[in-house]
């Protein structure tokens, strides 16, 4: 009797232990498999010039405004034939959608086409002009023709006297034909002032005779034919020596009579 009961305990507890699942350890390390990523929603597509026209045109904006807008949209291509078709189906009249292709062409029409296999065009650079230096004036210059004016009175001989002017090494020399006890020797230093004798006119006064002053002295020229109107000479002495010292005092004094 005892040895059936101690065969019946076996048999229930091996069935116990068959009908159960070992539970199971977790491995040291182990990591838990990651959860699937949650799907982004799809990007909203970019309305496209075609249709923001059509939604501005049905909220009743003018047609001035809708053709400075497309004048700033950035554009890539001319319309195609849906495009125009639509526009129209919209109500837009026929000079938008003129505007809205010329637009098209002249964005695509600034750059010339590109050819395949070829190098990019890079643009010519052109070199800017070298400025054209300003002409160095003379430093010497020689006048033959020329009458220097006799200082004090004088009676029986002309009053002027025929020779030679010149500028060298910054000096001004008049050389007398005939006397050399008259000849003149002006460094530019001793040269204080310069004036034109212009005698008046109602046309324009005419220049007519160079003076040349220093500190202590006063000297007068006159073309030989001055009497006949040529006073060409007189007159260049008077720019040569502007053009070279522009900061000297010079000025035209008018008078009534030569």
């Amino acid at each position: 009797m005892k040895c059936s009961i101690g065969l019946i305990v076996a048999a229930l507890v091996s069935g116990t232990m068959l009908g159960q699942q070992p539970a199971e350890t977790p491995v040291s390390g182990a990591t838990a498999p990651a959860a699937a990523p949650a799907l982004s929603p799809a990007p909203t597509p970019t309305p496209s010039l075609v249709e923001n026209i059509i939604k501005l045109w049905k909220a009743n904006l003018s047609e001035d405004f809708l053709k400075k807008y497309i004048s700033g949209s950035e554009l890539a291509k001319d319309l195609s034939a849906e495009d125009i078709v639509r526009l129209r189906n919209a109500g837009l009249p026929e000079s938008l959608i003129s505007a809205v292709s010329e637009r098209k062409a002249a964005a695509v029409g600034g750059m010339p086409p590109a050819v395949p296999g070829a190098a990019p065009a890079v643009p010519a650079v052109v070199p800017a002009p070298s400025p054209t230096p300003a002409p160095t004036p003379a430093t010497t210059a020689r006048w033959e023709g020329l009458t220097k004016r006799n200082s004090g009175i004088v009676l029986i001989k002309s009053r002027w006297d025929s020779g030679v002017l010149e500028w060298k090494d910054e000096t001004l020399r008049w050389t007398d034909a005939r006397d050399s006890s008259k000849n003149v020797l002006l460094t530019a230093k001793q040269i204080t002032e310069q004036q034109l004798t212009c005698l008046k006119k109602a046309g324009g006064n005419e220049c007519f005779e160079w003076v040349v002053k220093s500190k202590d002295q006063e000297h007068r020229f006159r073309d030989v034919a001055w009497q006949q109107g040529e006073n060409a000479k007189a007159q260049e002495v008077f720019k040569f020596m502007k053009t070279l010292y522009p900061n000297l005092v010079s000025s035209q004094v008018p008078v009534d009579a030569k």
